[in-house]
């Protein structure tokens, strides 16, 4: 009877200890990093941040996960200031992470893992979107270097069209990834890490696609749940339903309500930009012709700029010359939460139209208009 009693016990006790998923890191970093902090974070705040100190090249980390595997953000921060940052996958395990180089300016860091969970399928994404990665990371710095040595226009919607079509070839390549693996956890983080939160060109409805494809199991886990929660948020955005309403102040110190708009029968396109955005600016010409040709018929346009410094964006504006509503995404003149997060707006340029009763009835990328608006304008022909 004791022992009968004894063996329940011991098997309550283990899977007590195989709930708790603990895991452990130990690591090796390269000498001149000597007394540096490291720290691991959870991607999705599902356990309080680890650290350690590097002591004679070493670091070890352990904690706790909920579940059998967590996203996790692996940081070196050396006086006060972070010198690398890694994305990684841990599991319920004992782990080896030795990291082999730091750059945090280009990030490009460099380690190698043994015990990693997925690692063979870790190896395989990255064999699939490497050479992809790296000349998108390569065409990317050249169009930068263009665009901050002023080089005419052209040249730089030239490369950008180079970066874009490598990015777009890298997409396919992650979502054949994703697509093959559709019930294992990998292909859920690589669907978060580079596709949700990366640099995509989907729409709510195509992530709702690729969503659908894993698993009851997979859909069931902290993060799985994270992701549904964020595309059903994203899929509020879309065309008929009534965006939510948002106080601003303008560059000239008049007050609005976009709720007020619709009080007056108008129609309203917001216009994300940004001073920084090449897209963007190339647009302007173009909205200058809407603005001029609809304004008197009931069109209403606002541009929002998500440029971080005021100064910079007030000085946009002598130089382009915008005869329309103008306000900044900044405490100064919003009231409340950022535009750009009560709307998810995650890059630029993006076009948001109103129509008189608040709610969206155009969407550029949902509609998949040219540079040119003509999904636009036969919109705003038949409807002003």
């Amino acid at each position: 009877m004791k022992k009968t009693a004894i063996t329940v016990l011991m098997i309550c006790f283990c899977l007590t200890l195989s709930a708790q998923h603990k895991f452990s890191i130990s690591g090796t970093i390269p000498s001149q990093y000597k007394g540096a902090d490291i720290i691991l974070s959870s991607q999705n705040s599902a356990f309080a941040s680890v650290s350690t100190k590097e002591k004679n090249g070493k670091f070890y980390l352990s904690g706790e996960i909920k579940q059998g595997y967590e996203p996790v953000v692996l940081s070196v921060q050396k006086d006060d200031k972070y010198v690398g940052t890694f994305f990684l996958l841990i599991g319920s395990q004992n782990m080896t992470i030795d990291i082999e180089k730091l750059n945090q300016k280009d990030f490009l860091n460099n380690f190698h893992a043994s015990n990693l969970p997925f690692n063979e399928e870790q190896k395989e994404y990255k064999l699939l979107t490497r050479s992809l990665s790296e000349s998108a990371y390569a065409a990317f710095n050249v169009y930068f270097d263009a665009r901050s040595k002023h080089l005419k226009a052209s040249t730089q919607d030239s490369l950008w069209t180079i970066v874009s079509d490598l990015r777009k070839k890298l997409l396919v390549q992650k979502i054949k990834f994703i697509e093959s693996h559709p019930n294992q956890y990998i292909s859920l983080y690589v669907f978060n890490k580079d596709i949700v939160h990366g640099i995509h060109l989907f729409d709510p409805e195509e992530l709702s696609v690729v969503y659908d494809k894993f698993s009851n199991d997979l859909k069931q886990t902290d993060l799985g749940k994270s992701l549904n929660e964020y595309i059903q948020k994203k899929l509020s955005f879309t065309v008929g339903h009534i965006l939510p309403n948002f106080s601003f102040s303008t560059d000239k110190g008049q007050n609005f309500e976009l709720s007020s708009f619709s009080k007056e029968k108008k129609y309203v396109l917001l216009c994300f930009w940004s001073n920084g955005c090449a897209p963007c600016i190339k647009k302007i010409p173009t909205l200058k012709v809407l603005n001029k040709k609809y304004e008197s018929r009931g069109l209403q346009l606002i541009s929002i700029s998500l440029d971080s410094n005021t100064d910079v964006w007030l000085n946009s504006l002598k130089k382009y010359e915008m005869p329309w509503l103008q306000t900044c995404d900044a405490s100064t003149y919003i009231q409340g939460n950022r535009v750009q997060d009560l709307l998810e707006v995650d890059h630029m340029p993006q076009y948001f139209l109103i129509d008189s009763t608040g709610k969206l009835i155009y969407h550029n990328e949902q509609l998949n208009d040219d540079d040119e608006f003509s999904v636009l304008q036969k919109l705003l022909e038949s409807k002003l």
